[in-house]
């Protein structure tokens, strides 16, 4: 009987390990299925760039974009059904995009990871290569002080920061998209919404000052 017993246990974990396998198999060609472009990233990106509502992030399109994506993480909510607990980064866009899928949003960061912001400039927009800067160990102030002399020679008044923002996660049905964007010393997190082709702020959450 105990060897009988063994026998079932090791199968049902057998079992359960090969369930798991092939959901995360699932989750892999169902990404490479949905094929995120990285034209589809960029006309998202030049739409709510070039959005003139009250919602617009960019006010000029000489103002200047990082290629570099550098966003404070957002605040956490605590997990609903264990108030004692937080959820991470990918639980929490999965859920704010209603995915229900963790998997599919850490399937987009690491295809995300060869996306180039910097090709946005072929909508006309003005790209800064902060990761440059970065890369030689040039201090953030300097870089700072970098953007202020250019929107001052370029006489963009009440412009002083370089806008910088994530690089986008999607739903499966590619109409609801996730960024974080920081301008000067505070961001936010928004979900906008595709409706008819266009892509609309859908709404914001999680605004911060430093």
């Amino acid at each position: 009987m105990i060897k009988i017993a063994l026998k079932i246990i090791i199968l049902n974990l057998i079992l359960i390990s090969c369930k798991q396998n092939n959901k995360s198999e699932l989750n892999t060609r169902e990404l490479t299925q949905i094929k995120i472009t990285d034209e589809y990233k960029l006309e998202f990106l030049n739409q709510i760039f070039s959005d003139s509502s009250k919602s617009r992030i960019i006010f000029d399109k000489k103002e200047l974009i990082s290629n570099l994506s550098i966003s404070i993480p957002p605040t956490l909510p605590m997990d609903l059904k264990n108030p004692n607990q937080t959820i991470s980064h990918s639980e929490f866009i999965s859920e704010t995009l209603k995915i229900n899928d963790i998997d599919f949003v850490k399937g987009q960061f690491q295809k995300n990871k060869d996306f180039d912001i910097s090709k946005i400039k072929e909508y006309g927009f003005n790209v800064i290569d902060i990761k440059k800067y970065t890369d030689n160990e040039i201090e953030w102030d300097s870089i700072n002080k970098i953007a202020e002399k250019y929107y001052a020679e370029n006489s963009l008044e009440n412009i002083y920061s370089v806008l910088y923002i994530t690089k986008p996660i999607f739903n499966k049905e590619l109409n609801l998209a996730y960024v974080r964007i920081r301008q000067g010393s505070g961001g936010m997190t928004r979900v906008y919404e595709k409706k008819k082709g266009i892509w609309k702020l859908n709404y914001e959450l999680d605004n911060w000052v430093e």
